[in-house]
């Protein structure tokens, strides 16, 4: 195909076309398209191919046109995307187009987004902290409190139900007039120390009590504050309390294989320090990462970003169950949540390209045997078998997945261990009830 191009690199990794297809290839496409009809077209009155020209373009004549112009663009797009050797990460959009005219040239605009490139600083040697978190026996003694909470049993008492203790009840929700109109049998509440209403007017109910309750609730309707109420008549029957075991050899033998207290106290301080450590250098790999990717020239493309805040979305409405359609509903709403979820984007799409160029420039590669590997010990974790889980992953094409981002892992452990971790940082580890931070 005859044609001129103009190629304009815009930030962001965007490419602009201005592209003028020769009168001489405008013909031949309208030709073809023309062809076409005279031997596909169905008239009534005449045969199928036997047409005369001079009705097909009378009769065609719009849809001849469009035809031509769809075929244009298709290869004229093809032919410049090869001769460029540009790879789309976006189909491309036709901004701006010409009429088209007999014997004349066809000219028309268009962009796409192409994967942007990626200029690496010096990223061997990079000076940077080494974090190093210490446990303290506070850590330690904390985390024995929580095995004690772990293995704690609820045990009856005879008095008036306090706040932490926990009420077996049955209860009745009552209409206006005073009728059951749901009931639950033998709930077990817990009285929490919040502001909750149930939990309040339950404090101070011993066994075989009855009680009515009154419980409001306030909601938000076209602006205007409501509210209203449900009536509860509920029966006690039984008040117990969390009853912790004692700390003691015994208990580290019940829930262990220490001998001892003393035992199972270097058990869980030598588990903490193997969590700090991780998690340590989860930190300093994190932090030297970001002092590259600081001084690396790269620009994302909107699409591309929309696609891993697109990405991210579902994630979380997955994790959390969330109603999607309910949440599109709400267009402003909605917008303003991809937004906030924009700088999230922008951050993984830059930590996954950084290590993917370096991975490409160290030429490192992911061995069979360490995917293997991988695979065999998510398998174990979840007591599958590996073959299973392996010919699954090959399925349903997440095994391509897991060894980009294998192969990404390596880059930063390559990364790691070429720094100059010279400076170091101790931090106290704290743990709260996610897992570990600091």
């Amino acid at each position: 195909m005859q044609l001129q191009k103009e190629v304009k690199k815009e930030p962001n990794a965007k490419i602009r076309l201005n592209v003028t297809i020769g009168k001489s290839s405008v013909s031949e496409a309208r030709e073809d398209i023309i062809r076409n009809f005279e031997t596909n077209a169905k008239i009534p009155g005449f045969r199928k191919g036997k047409v005369p020209r001079n009705v097909i373009v009378s009769r065609f004549e719009s849809s001849i046109k469009n035809e031509t112009i769809s075929a244009l663009l298709s290869q004229s797009l093809e032919q410049v995307l090869k001769e460029e050797e540009f790879k789309p990460i976006s189909d491309p959009v036709v901004t701006e187009i010409g009429d088209l005219i007999a014997e004349e040239d066809f000219s028309y605009k268009a962009e796409f987004d192409v994967m942007p490139e990626v200029m690496l600083p010096e990223y061997r040697g990079v000076a940077s902290e080494k974090y190093i978190y210490t446990v303290g026996n506070d850590m330690v003694n904390r985390e024995l409190e929580s095995l004690r909470e772990r293995f704690a049993t609820l045990e009856s008492v005879d008095r008036p139900a306090k706040i932490g203790d926990y009420v077996l009840m049955d209860y009745a929700e009552l209409d206006p007039n005073g009728k059951t109109r749901n009931s639950k049998k033998n709930q077990t509440i817990f009285l929490d120390d919040k502001d909750d209403q149930l939990a309040n007017q339950l404090v101070g109910l011993k066994k075989d009590d009855e009680k009515d309750i009154t419980i409001t609730q306030r909601y938000s309707e076209e602006g205007e504050e409501k509210e209203y109420t449900t009536e509860l008549k509920v029966n006690v029957h039984d008040v117990k309390e969390k009853a912790l075991p004692d700390l003691n050899d015994d208990f580290a033998k019940d829930i262990s294989d220490a001998e001892n207290l003393q035992e199972l106290k270097k058990k869980v301080k030598e588990e903490l320090e193997k969590e700090a450590e991780r998690l340590a250098e989860e930190k300093t790999k994190a932090e030297l990462l970001e002092k590259i990717i600081q001084k690396t020239n790269l620009e994302l493309p909107e699409s591309l970003i929309g696609t891993e805040v697109d990405r991210l979305l579902y994630e979380i409405v997955s994790a959390y169950r969330i109603d999607l359609k309910k949440l599109q509903k709400n267009e402003a709403q909605f917008a303003e949540y991809q937004e906030k979820l924009k700088p999230r984007a922008m951050r993984n799409l830059k930590q996954e390209m950084v290590l993917s160029e370096i991975a490409r420039k160290e030429n490192i590669k992911l061995a069979e045997e360490e995917l293997d590997e991988e695979i065999r010990a998510y398998a174990q974790r979840n007591k599958k078998s590996f073959d299973a889980v392996k010919n699954n992953m090959a399925e349903n094409k997440s095994i391509d997945s897991l060894r980009y981002r294998l192969r990404l892992n390596k880059a930063l452990e390559f990364l790691y261990k070429n720094a100059r971790l010279e400076k170091v940082k101790k931090l106290k580890y704290e743990q709260d009830s996610e897992g570990g931070n600091a």
